[in-house]
Parts: structure tokens; sequence; C-alpha cells
């Protein structure tokens, strides 16, 4: 059972430009009634179009804002706004057949070579979720293969005339074809990097074990199972927070498995969510879907979601970071970013109300980051015998307010 489309909890965010908040009621496929009413409502404020696309455009949203704007209120835009959306969209849906093909190819050479590769991400999507290959912007063609296969894989691509361009931590290598690059493929290992974001989501034959097959370009090709699939999104929006890489594409994704999806085993995908320990990453994005979207959450994760909140600020905090973020070009302090880095990784759970459990482990983490944690550099900066070894704790603050003040007088 859906619930009525109303959030969980109001965070204290407002939106103040009815640029953002246009765009937010546009990237959907469905648009009810009150939606479609605020939509008309926001039309009747002085909207600035160039920055509605302009923000569109970095969160790769125009074909949803096109189709709304065009199946809802098309006599209240602009011809020539509404033309420069039309071709955007059109131009998005030839590049994205243009690749389906690539990816299909692709596909059938790895199959003849037996490795298995379960393709996902943006294309997938766009046929699987929005089942309509126009709708979705991407920027490469995601695959995952086993450890095992992957110098094999790369050789092939590598036949093909692509060129390794881009290897990270080994979990994802980029490739980007000589002679065409505009076609990017990104052959990933994990689905996450566990080196620094350590929330390990199913392996691969796990995920090929569950794996459906999905019709594209009147080719089958191995797609994820729809209660996988909700999980890796929920899981990847909430990466993206943690990075400060917040994309308004990937929270759709999200909203609209959910809208498609209402007959999953909830229950089944709430302990697989717990059996994976990913409880925190997984309900920080369904709280941002909820809140952001006014996406409706099946009873089950709407409960579970307000039972997890009661323990774990952390969930209301990260949603409230995203929403500042989302649409701000200002940079983030590093400071800050590993802050919230600590709260997603090792941030305890906790009844604190969410101020006070904020500010704690603010200070908790200050504290251990500039008193407690002497590293080599302090060391080798002053070195000290075993039994004075007590007075780092001084030493670090000293040494990283210097360094501080040092970086500021030469900006």
């Amino acid at each position: 059972m859906i619930t009525l489309n109303q959030p969980i909890i109001q965070l204290p965010i407002k939106v103040k430009r009815p640029e953002i908040e246009l765009l937010l009621c546009c990237t959907r496929t469905h648009i009810d009634s009150e939606t479609a009413e605020r939509i008309n409502t926001i039309l009747q404020q002085n909207i600035d179009w160039t920055l509605l696309i302009k923000i569109a455009t970095y969160h790769g949203t125009i074909p949803l804002l096109y189709q709304s704007l065009n199946t809802t209120v098309k006599e209240a835009i602009p011809k020539t706004v509404l033309t420069q959306l039309q071709n955007r969209y059109h131009a998005n849906a030839s590049r994205n057949l243009f690749l389906s093909h690539e990816l299909v190819k692709i596909l059938k050479l790895f199959a003849a070579n037996k490795i298995p590769a379960i393709p996902f991400k943006g294309l997938v999507l766009a046929a699987s979720v929005y089942g309509n290959l126009a709708i979705r912007q991407f920027s490469d063609l995601d695959i995952l293969v086993r450890q095992q296969d992957i110098a094999k894989a790369q050789e092939l691509l590598i036949a093909q005339k692509y060129q390794l361009e881009a290897d990270y931590y080994g979990w994802q290598h980029n490739f980007v074809h000589s002679q065409k690059p505009e076609i990017v493929v990104d052959l990933h290992t994990e689905l996450t990097p566990l080196s620094y974001f350590p929330f390990k989501l199913p392996d691969f034959e796990t995920l090929w074990q569950r794996s459906r097959s999905l019709s594209l370009n009147g080719e089958s090709i191995v797609d994820l199972s729809f209660d996988d699939l909700l999980i890796i999104l929920a899981v990847q929006i909430a990466r993206a927070v943690n990075e400060g890489r917040e994309s308004l594409v990937q929270i759709c994704d999200l909203a609209e498995l959910l809208r498609i999806q209402q007959t999953l085993d909830w229950e089944e995908l709430l302990q697989k969510v717990n059996n994976l320990e990913l409880k925190r990453p997984f309900f920080i994005s369904l709280l941002i879907v909820n809140t952001l979207l006014n996406t409706p959450l099946p009873d089950q994760l709407k409960q579970a979601l307000q039972q997890q909140i009661q323990i774990d600020p952390t969930i209301v905090i990260y949603a409230v970071r995203m929403q500042k973020q989302l649409f701000t070009e200002v940079k983030t302090p590093r400071f800050i970013k590993l802050f919230f880095q600590h709260l997603m990784i090792d941030g305890p759970l906790s009844r604190m109300p969410v101020r006070v459990y904020l500010v704690w482990q603010f200070l908790s983490f200050t504290t251990r980051l500039v008193i407690t944690n002497s590293n080599q550099a302090d060391r080798e900066v002053f070195p000290l015998p075993s039994g004075l070894s007590f007075l780092y704790y001084l030493i670090r603050p000293i040494r990283l307010v210097s360094r501080y003040i040092t970086n500021s007088t030469y900006r």
C-alpha cells in the first residue's frame, strides 16, 4: 500500500527560487493534479528561463523538464524556450539510441568471449525504469564484470579501438573510443569504491543469479533485479551526498523506481538491507526522495524509516545537507567534508535530538582530528623521546593552526 503524497518529516529547508521549485515539480514522469496546479502557480512568477535550463542541464534533467512542461503547461511556456528544450530532448534521444547500439555490441562481444557482464545506470535505467530511451540523460556506459574477467574485458575493448583513460583505484576503469570520443565506457569490478565508502553492495555472483532479462533495441540483455536495483540506487545517492556530488537525476531515478514498483516484497527488501548493513545510506536516500520530491513510500518502508530516524540522527542530518548543497555552487571546505564522511561511516546511533547530536559529533571529530590524532608529520617535525610523546597532543593543534595561517597568507 502506498501512502498519501506527504513527506514523512518537514526538513528546515525552503526552496527560495521559483526556477528550482519548478524543476522539482517537473522532474518526474507522472504529474498528478496537485503538482500540475503547483506548476501553474509557479509560472505566474517571473521565471528566469536561462537559469532554469542551466540548472536542469547540470543535473541531467532536461528531458524530464521538457516532457513535463510540454504535456502539462505547453501554452504557458515561451515558444523559444520550448523549442530549445525540444531540440535538446531530441538530441538526447538520438544520442541515447546510438549508444544503446554500442552497448549491445559490447555485451555481445563479452558474451562471445564468455565474460558475464551486467550493464547498469543511465542507459539501462532509461529502458527499464523510465521505459523511454529519450527521457534519461547520462554520460557513459557502465558495465559490471567479475574481477577475474577485467583484464580480458580491457583487452577486448582495446581491440575495438577504445583507450584506457583512467583507473580509479582498481574498482572502475574508464575507456574512451579513439575514433568516437563521445563513447565512454566505465568497466566496474565493484559498484562502490570500498576504499573510502565502505558500504558493500551485493557481489557480482549474487547480482547475476538474481538478474532478469531486459529488451533493448530488440535484443535481450541482462538487467538487475528490481530489489537489487532499488538498494543500489539508494546507496549511490547517499554516496554522492557523502562526496559532495549531489545529483537530482539520481534522486529522480529512485523516485521513479518506487513509483512503478509498488508490489515488491518490502519486508524481504528491508531484510536484505539489514543483512548487508546498508541501513544508514538506504534510509538517508529514502528520506531525501520523500522530502525533496514528495515521493510516496510504501507503508513498510515509511514505518521502517520513521523508526530508524528515531535512533540515527545522521539520516536527517544528511537529508538537510543534501538539500542545502543540491542547488548551490559554493564549495564545501575539506574539513567539513571529512566531518560528514565521519558521520556517514562512524557516526554512532543515538536518540539525541538532531542538533545536540550534530554538535556532539562535531566536537568529538574536531578533538580527535586536531588534538588526539598525532601523525607521522608531527613526529618528523618534532622528534620526541617516547617518554614525552604526550606533548604531541599540544604540538598537533599548533602545527595545524600554523599551516592554516601560512596557506591563508599566500592566497
